[in-house]
């Protein structure tokens, strides 16, 4: 009996990682969508939502061990939309100014590679050909401007 709870403990983290992992695309594929902090919160609050409704049920069937799925898939998806949002919101703020995350002159952090995609920040609020808050510091498509 003693190897049973270690073995469910296991199983338990190995579909909660799983659920992670599964959570993380799902948030990330509906964060494309996502073109305001009004709709971000509304996708968040449907995450809650069915994450709970889920989780229900779950418990409901008497499978405890895949609760542990369960919540980590709505962690997952919770962070996936904020990854694919771009830019920080609610309690992400402290967070990502915390780490230093890509903060520029005080606006919320931008991940580079949103602004590259054309997702996130770069869809939602384009910046002007070749305008940038930031100085051009090296450039390799203009000789001139590399002397």
């Amino acid at each position: 009996m003693g190897t049973d709870g270690f073995a469910m403990a296991v199983v338990g983290l190995m579909l909660a990682i799983f659920g992670i992992v599964l959570g993380f695309g799902i948030g990330s594929r509906l964060a494309e969508d996502v073109t305001d902090r009004k709709t971000y919160w509304k996708y968040n609050a449907v995450a809650y939502a069915a994450g709970i409704l889920v989780s229900a049920l779950v418990w409901a069937t008497g499978w405890s061990v895949l609760a542990f799925g369960t919540v980590g898939c709505l962690g997952g998806v919770i962070a996936g939309l904020k990854m694919g949002y771009g830019e920080a919101v609610g309690p992400w703020v402290t967070h990502d100014r915390f780490l230093g995350l890509n903060t520029r002159k005080g606006r919320h952090p931008r991940p580079k590679r949103t602004a590259s995609t054309g997702t996130g920040w770069a869809r939602r609020r384009p910046e002007g050909e070749g305008e940038s808050d930031e100085p051009e510091l090296m450039s390799v498509s203009d000789p001139e401007k590399r002397r």
